[in-house]
């Protein structure tokens, strides 16, 4: 799948920073069990944090759209995102998530935006994804604010996008993002190598691929985060 021309947000998922060295790992700490995501930077541990939740505690699962008895192969599947970050001590609009996408299984590809529709955030398919320390990873759906490679809306440069910093680390914090498109059935089983389970919201998360603006005071000073956890494989298994 080919970049959508002129997706100026998807150079959110280009890390880059000017006074910090790369770290060429995810430090991680278990989430086995735990019904959201917590998603660290893999730059900036501290400073680039964000959570992410399926609607509820439960097994949520996509909605199916059908015609009567007949599965046309399409889902609906909300989310809440929340940018966690500490606001910088020098500018507290800052850092800001500016992207979050997910790898599924396959290619799958036909997604489509339904909330929210306020014009700050679009869809792009096929978004490739430089992790520092990892392979470069495709995002097969992300949804990314309409915002410059700086981060600033092309109103200006207070005019600003996506998910400001100090947002609460809860579910249903944050904004909520709903997409409908060939959302997968079922994943590979992160716990038992070889075998699938059923496609839950919250499966479909542990996919997830964050991206932050301005985490440092210097330049763009990019960052990208994933789930936080030992079971979180770059690329995830097909």
């Amino acid at each position: 799948m080919a970049n959508p021309p002129d997706v100026r947000g998807s150079k959110a998922f280009n890390p880059s920073r000017t006074s910090t060295a790369l770290l060429g790992a995810v430090i991680i700490a278990s989430m086995t069990g735990v019904s959201a995501h917590i998603v660290r930077g893999v730059i900036d541990r501290t400073l680039a944090t964000a959570f992410v939740s399926s609607p509820s505690a439960t097994q949520d699962l996509p909605i199916k759209i059908s015609w009567g008895s007949q599965d046309t192969g399409l889902r609906v599947a909300c989310f809440s995102a929340a940018n966690t970050s500490p606001p910088r001590g020098d500018d507290p609009d800052w850092p800001r998530v500016t992207g979050v996408g997910f790898e599924l299984p396959g290619a799958p590809s036909g997604f489509a935006l339904l909330e929210p529709l306020d014009g700050e955030w679009e869809l792009a398919e096929g978004i490739r994804a430089e992790i520092p320390g990892h392979d470069t990873v495709t995002l097969d759906v992300a949804i990314l604010a309409r915002a410059n490679p700086a981060g600033h809306s092309r109103r200006g440069p207070h005019a600003l996008l996506g998910l400001p910093p100090g947002q609460l680390p809860v579910r249903g914090s944050g904004t909520r993002f709903c997409v409908s498109g060939p959302f997968p059935d079922t994943v590979p089983d992160l716990t038992t190598p070889g075998q699938r389970v059923t496609a839950s919201i919250e499966q479909i998360i542990n996919g997830v691929v964050v991206a932050f603006h301005r985490v440092e005071p210097h330049g763009q000073s990019t960052d990208v985060g994933v789930w936080e956890s030992p079971l979180r494989t770059i690329p995830m298994p097909e």
